[in-house]
């Protein structure tokens, strides 16, 4: 399986089937992504949400210019806040953005991960059904932490996040870590040993 589509399809059907409510903006904050829990989560349909502005669904958006900002200047930030659902429901979730380089380390948008939004929506026990269906996207998928890898590479831990931030080592980073396909680390072994 090409790398390419691997990681395209992989990265779409993880953001659809992340097991809370996930959003990706861009830097002014219009949503370009939204999944079926962050529709849940707003009450809405994905037609009237993709090229909305995030700042449009909070009550206080005057914190969300400023929780956008922190994020391009940190990288990553946790907060509090409060969504306004489309029946006129405030709800109150921990966000999570973190931000999205291109290999050349250009911000090009921002992750936002509504957590603790399942429980408000009653969908605790979904959550291993929806890691499941993300690992069964791909033959043989697995998702795999960097002490892992380094060890099944037989490299150190700091050899692997540096290929990760170089762009070498396609993976998914979450809030508190970085997890990278099985399948593209048995590609990288077969491409070596060529």
């Amino acid at each position: 399986m090409p790398s390419s589509t691997l990681t395209v399809d992989f990265l779409l059907g993880f953001l659809e089937s992340y097991p809370a409510a996930l959003s990706v903006f861009d830097l002014d904050g219009r949503m370009v992504f939204v999944n079926e829990h962050g529709c849940d989560l707003m009450k809405k349909s994905k037609a009237k949400l993709i090229g909305q502005h995030v700042q449009d669904f909070v009550a206080d958006p005057a914190f969300v210019e400023g929780f956008i900002g922190r994020i391009i200047l940190k990288g990553y930030v946790e907060g509090e806040v409060s969504i306004t659902q489309s029946d006129g429901n405030t709800i109150n979730v921990r966000l999570t953005g973190v931000l999205v380089r291109d290999s050349t380390g250009k911000p090009m948008g921002i992750v936002g991960m509504a957590r603790g939004a399942d429980t408000a929506l009653g969908q605790t026990g979904e959550v291993s059904s929806s890691v499941q269906r993300i690992l069964n996207q791909l033959p043989d998928a697995r998702m795999l932490t960097v002490e892992e890898v380094a060890s099944e590479l037989r490299v150190s831990k700091e050899t692997v996040r540096r290929w990760v931030r170089n762009g070498q080592l396609p993976c998914i980073k979450l809030p508190r870590g970085i997890r990278i396909p099985r399948e593209v680390i048995k590609d990288l072994i077969r491409t070596n040993l060529q």
